[in-house]
């Protein structure tokens, strides 16, 4: 593997993307299809992915916006409701296992925070298991706490960046 391409996923290219989340979460943590599609139709300039130059899907990153100020059990189901929050609320970022490692999570990690100051955003929120807190305190996430979230069964850490967008004023 030479260069890895970071660019918005394709409709078409959803089912790949879910296999790769299936791939690495647990059943009861991972997302579902409408969960993907949901995603992909209010917030397409959020839906990383990132290829190797034969055309194999290696990563994946999205979410959605939202007013909600942390991340919680409701936002890994359906979405219904609010499209144009002030926060965006991480809920994947998914390397194929076998390509760990490599800086794929942190490229298309540095892809949503740049989406998210492009739109002009408050913050990012996400929720973490244990062992990647370093990894986001390292692209200048905050520890918010323990989340009360078990969704998956899984131990969840929160996470907040607060975005620097720039007013212009005019004079």
């Amino acid at each position: 593997m030479n260069e890895v391409k970071l660019r918005l996923i394709q409709q078409h290219e959803l089912s790949q993307a879910l296999e790769l989340e299936q791939r690495c979460y647990s059943p009861e943590a991972a997302a579902t299809g409408a969960g993907f599609q949901y995603r992909f139709q209010k917030y397409p300039s959020y839906f990383w992915s990132a290829w190797s130059d034969d055309g194999e899907l290696l990563g994946i990153a999205n979410g959605i916006r939202t007013e909600q100020e942390s991340c919680g059990d409701e936002m890994k189901g359906s979405h219904q409701g609010e499209y144009a929050g002030d926060n965006f609320c991480i809920l994947t970022i998914a390397v194929d296992p076998a390509f760990r490692r490599r800086g794929i999570a942190a490229k298309l990690l540095d892809k949503l925070i740049q989406a998210c100051e492009n739109g002009r955003l408050k913050a990012i929120i996400l929720m973490c298991e244990p062992h990647l807190i370093s990894f986001y305190e390292q692209a200048k996430f905050t520890y918010v706490g323990k989340a009360s979230s078990t969704h998956g069964g899984i131990e969840w850490h929160e996470m907040r960046r607060n975005l620097h967008t720039m007013e212009h004023s005019s004079e």
